[in-house]
């Protein structure tokens, strides 16, 4: 299990104010560090308790998400483990341990489904977007958007003001141009700009989709537990997802997870 450091900690406090009724008398680090100590002795059912508590709390912080993910994951249920890890590496992208926890748990959860039903596979995210820019934090992308701008404009206006065409400014402004719109779509991508919905996962193991948000509604298929997909549209307590291979249908929201919890639903 990771452990917070005193900063983060620190931080985790501020921001979760508000959260003083949810953890009582404990502190959030307390909490934290009751649930790494009951994931340590194997009660991974107080373990993911004390983690919730702090995402019910407020607390967005990768080491919490990386500690729920690796408490479901031991007590078997790769789906929610799937998706915590997701959300570990949204906010730490190429974390190599939670990208290597996150494969194991995928792995696992193919080879039960392949002993019961023969060959089993997760539907992963397959967009460019997310390949591309997926290594890429929101902060590192604006950092390199504001130094390519100054760079490129700065040029710019060195070779109006001084006449200049050397071929060393040009390939600068090239570079910096190619900088520029690489970041500005990055940030456009972490925006969700290409995407029609929040991104999600499948949590139950037979997620049936219907054609409208009702339980006796027609069923259109199924997604299963730890596909990614989309929530395209939301009606009280059923959601419109879209799953990787393109199928749409409605389902109750409980049956999925968002990966990013402050991303309202539309």
């Amino acid at each position: 299990m990771k452990r917070l450091t005193i900063t983060t900690c620190l931080a985790l406090c501020i921001a979760s104010t508000g959260a003083a009724q949810a953890v009582q008398s404990s502190s959030l680090t307390e909490v934290f560090e009751e649930a790494n100590v009951a994931a340590s002795q194997g009660d991974y059912s107080s373990a993911v308790a004390g983690y919730r508590t702090l995402v019910d709390a407020g607390v967005r912080d990768p080491d919490v998400f990386f500690n729920l993910g690796t408490a479901f994951a031991q007590s078997g249920d790769y789906p929610r483990a799937i998706l915590n890890y997701e959300r570990a590496l949204e906010l730490r992208p190429n974390d190599d341990q939670t990208q290597k926890n996150l494969r194991n748990a995928e792995r696992r959860l193919e080879e039960g489904r392949a002993e019961v039903e023969g060959e089993a596979t997760i539907q992963r995210r397959s967009s460019i977007s997310d390949a591309v820019y997926g290594g890429f934090t929101e902060d590192a992308l604006a950092y390199a958007l504001l130094f390519a701008n100054f760079a490129f404009f700065g040029c710019l206006g060195w070779a109006w003001r001084s006449r200049t065409r050397s071929g060393g400014l040009i390939a600068t402004l090239v570079c910096t141009g190619t900088i520029l719109a690489f970041t500005g779509l990055g940030i456009a991508v972490k925006a969700g700009a290409l995407r029609d919905g929040p991104r999600a996962v499948a949590l139950d193991d037979r997620v049936v989709l219907r054609e409208g948000p009702d339980r006796d509604a027609q069923a259109r298929g199924e997604a299963r537990g730890g596909d990614r997909a989309e929530v395209v549209d939301a009606d009280d307590d059923f959601v419109k997802l879209r799953v990787v291979s393109g199928l749409e249908g409605w389902t109750p929201a409980d049956a999925v997870g968002l990966v990013d919890l402050d991303e309202g639903l539309h």
